[in-house]
């Protein structure tokens, strides 16, 4: 059986601030807000991102200090997030985290997501893998999508623990969660995941399903991926020349195992072949573009 060389997420990660752009982004309190509270929050994340209004963080964030005064859910921790960043004030972990706590305890995920990264990061005055990893967990499990995001990240490769050692059990509710909603990479690690059999049953069929989708989303780890899964020695010229297309869309954005590969076809290939392997990927890569961020 041959062993397949798998391009996966290599860098380490850093966990995002997060502060709700749209109202999609935070699940819903079951608690009322009141009708001034929100328009306060909703116009300074207008003013905060520049939708239809002219962008002035400084402006934004007096609408949410008002929000908060009025009892806003997400309003401490859209506070917090200024301090976190240093966004029109000092940057201040210490009254972050404080802001975040407050948020917390209203109820807002959010806030407890965003808390949790302080833990991870010993930040604020905080620290704590368990506590950490708890507040994110309770986080997604209120549907927040980036809360997911992390944790899937965070366990694919093991972050945030002494040994280092993955655990694809955990990672993969979080996984399939993310890639569900369409990320690019999470759909890529999908397959890595069904490819090898990681957490969950290997499915040959299913982790090519995952590369390729992905790899029309752009994402150059899934087309590495998916050009060494169809195999550029493959017995079937059609899926050689794919494959290897895909491994040239990799290796023009650098990824460094599409790139030996592609030094080695250009000496080990008939030239027609190789020749028509480039036209793949240019049209690969039109389709790609034409397609547009998704």
């Amino acid at each position: 059986m041959k062993i397949l060389v798998l391009t996966l997420l290599t860098t380490t990660l850093s966990l995002p601030f997060v502060l709700a752009q749209d109202a999609s982004s935070t699940p819903p309190n079951p608690d009322a807000i009141s009708p001034s509270a929100d328009f306060e929050y909703e116009l300074g994340k207008k003013i905060l991102h520049g939708r239809g209004v002219e962008k002035n963080p400084e402006k934004a964030l007096e609408h949410f200090k008002t929000a908060a005064e009025l009892g806003h859910t997400e309003a401490p921790g859209a506070i917090g997030y200024f301090y976190s960043v240093g966004l029109v004030v000092d940057k201040d972990d210490v009254k972050a985290a404080e802001c975040f706590q407050k948020g917390l305890e209203k109820g807002s995920a959010l806030a407890k997501f965003n808390l949790g990264r302080f833990y991870l990061d010993e930040k604020g005055g905080l620290s704590g893998r368990d506590t950490g990893l708890r507040l994110m967990e309770e986080a997604a499990a209120s549907g927040l999508s980036e809360a997911h995001a992390a944790l899937a990240e965070i366990y694919f490769l093991g972050l945030y623990c002494s040994d280092h050692k993955p655990d694809f059990t955990k990672a993969a509710p979080h996984v399939k969660v993310t890639a569900n909603n369409g990320m690019a990479s999470a759909i890529n690690m999908l397959g890595v995941m069904k490819q090898r059999g990681l957490g969950i049953d290997e499915d040959q069929k299913g982790a090519e399903e995952c590369f390729r989708k992905s790899a029309m989303k752009g994402d150059f780890k899934a087309q590495s991926n998916l050009g060494h899964l169809i195999d550029p020695d493959n017995k079937k010229r059609t899926r050689r020349i794919e494959a290897t297309a895909w491994l040239i869309l990799a290796a023009s954005q650098n990824e460094p195992l599409a790139s030996r590969k592609i030094a080695e076809l250009e000496q080990s290939i008939p030239k027609k072949e190789f020749t028509a392997a480039r036209e793949m990927a240019d049209e690969l890569q039109t389709k790609i573009a034409e397609a547009g961020p998704k």
